[in-house]
């Protein structure tokens, strides 16, 4: 399903925890199941025609045919992972969601994007330059910076 973030969180402006749920009290943001993006297309088909936005095509209409599929066959829908971290990585979002980041910080302005596509590297170097920023303060700064706080 060619899903457009573009159209999700930009034009119509659904905020990024109503389909990323588990975001804020999970280790994983969570991905949307059938049945939430049910929710909205129960009722909304799209229109039948081709939308083009630069080199971006795409007809609505076909688009959620292919998720009433999954729907009807009761079968999770196949989502393209996009952000990955290293195995040895622990990283919650929780704690920065609680501390008023948003979620453009790492992955970039999505309300912007038909497809998601990686901004910003996430790894150490980038990590830590932003712990040094936001640091409150020197002890939590030492906290931050402390490798026990992202590796096993």
């Amino acid at each position: 399903i060619l899903f457009s973030h573009k159209i999700h969180a930009g034009e119509n402006q659904i905020p990024c925890q109503y389909c990323h749920s588990y975001a804020a009290i999970s280790a994983k943001p969570g991905i949307p199941s059938v049945q939430k993006c049910m929710g909205c297309h129960t009722q909304i088909a799209g229109k039948d025609e081709l939308y083009v936005d630069g080199e971006v095509k795409i007809n609505f209409y076909s688009e959620i045919s292919k998720l009433r599929e999954y729907w009807d066959k009761k079968t999770p829908m196949p989502w393209v992972r996009v952000h990955y971290l290293a195995e040895y990585v622990r990283f919650k979002h929780k704690p920065h969601i609680r501390r008023g980041f948003e979620c453009k910080t790492c992955h970039g302005e999505v309300e912007k994007m038909h497809v998601v596509k990686r901004v910003h590297k996430l790894e150490m170097g980038w990590c830590i330059t932003c712990h040094e920023q936001n640091a409150k303060d020197e002890k939590e700064l030492t906290r931050l910076k402390d490798c026990l706080t992202c590796h096993y």
